[in-house]
């Protein structure tokens, strides 16, 4: 099943470096809102806003985006295929669905077109945070239009306090993949080229089982794709809600062993209000 279809060296290198530029049409139809991302709720038009009014260039506005959902401490979300972009502001933390929804969210806010990649990953990336022998997991990176050309982009996932933490821990485990990233992977972004802290081409083991497609958010995605809906019952949720508290607990752990790793950064906050008649001011 999922495991047996391993994407190629090719398609890996049409993955991270698209080979044409994308269309107006195509930009369009990634802009929009939906119920999930809330592109146009005041608290994501305003924090973008904030996030972006010094910068410059597309490219600019997208790394400020990128740095902000980046810096919430990575957690993982016992069902975070339905949690709305104002959600994960709230709760000030996320994982590949609810940080990648909320960097969507921002970005198409300020019209920048973007979307959601699904990808299967083997299961040894969670290793020491979940114990899921060879079983796949689903993963999910963002997608953005800059300079008409889609860029593929992940590092936003894990903050980089709990990169280092795991990046020792690999070390002294002397793995490779596990704690939710590669070791070799990345873990920044320059808006210009694509950034994955999973995927290492260089590194078969690590490359995706399958390439699922691009959507617009998680419902998108689990919702429409039939082989995944049937997956997706009762019982399969609620056993990785009850997982999800075991991931946070050694997230947690795994932070309060780490030496020399900074403390994750204070939560941001607009830097923007709203004024009488509706003017914006810092």
């Amino acid at each position: 099943m999922l495991t047996r279809r391993t994407v190629s060296a090719a398609q890996l290198d049409s993955l991270l470096h698209p080979p044409s530029r994308s269309s107006s049409e195509d930009a369009l139809r990634w802009i929009g809102s939906t119920e999930q991302l809330e592109t146009t709720h005041p608290r994501i038009r305003l924090l973008a806003l904030s996030l972006t009014q010094l910068q410059r260039t597309p490219h600019e506005k997208a790394v400020a985006c990128f740095d902000y959902v980046r810096n919430l401490p990575f957690g993982s979300v016992g069902d975070g295929i339905h949690v709305r972009a104002t959600e994960v502001l709230k709760r000030g933390r996320g994982d590949c669905h609810t940080k990648s929804t909320l960097l969507v969210a921002l970005l198409r806010s300020i019209e920048l077109p973007a979307r959601m990649r699904f990808l299967t990953l083997r299961g040894e990336f969670l290793r020491g945070l979940l114990d899921l022998d060879s079983l796949p997991v689903m993963h999910c990176a963002v997608e953005v239009l800059l300079d008409w050309r889609w860029i593929l982009v992940d590092t936003h996932v894990v903050d980089p306090a709990f990169a280092c933490a795991a990046r020792q821990r690999l070390r002294s485990e002397g793995h490779t993949l596990g704690w939710g990233i590669h070791l070799h992977g990345q873990t920044d972004w320059d808006g210009r080229n694509p950034a994955f802290g999973q995927i290492v081409p260089e590194d078969h083991d690590s490359w995706p089982l399958r390439d699922w497609g691009v959507f617009d958010d998680p419902a998108h995605f689990y919702t429409t794709v039939p082989e995944v809906r049937r997956r997706l019952g009762w019982r399969g949720r609620m056993r990785w809600k009850l997982a999800s508290r075991l991931v946070n607990r050694r997230v947690n752990a795994l932070r309060e062993s780490a030496r020399g790793c900074p403390p994750p950064p204070p939560r941001p906050r607009a830097a923007v209000r709203v004024q009488a008649k509706g003017s914006l001011a810092r």
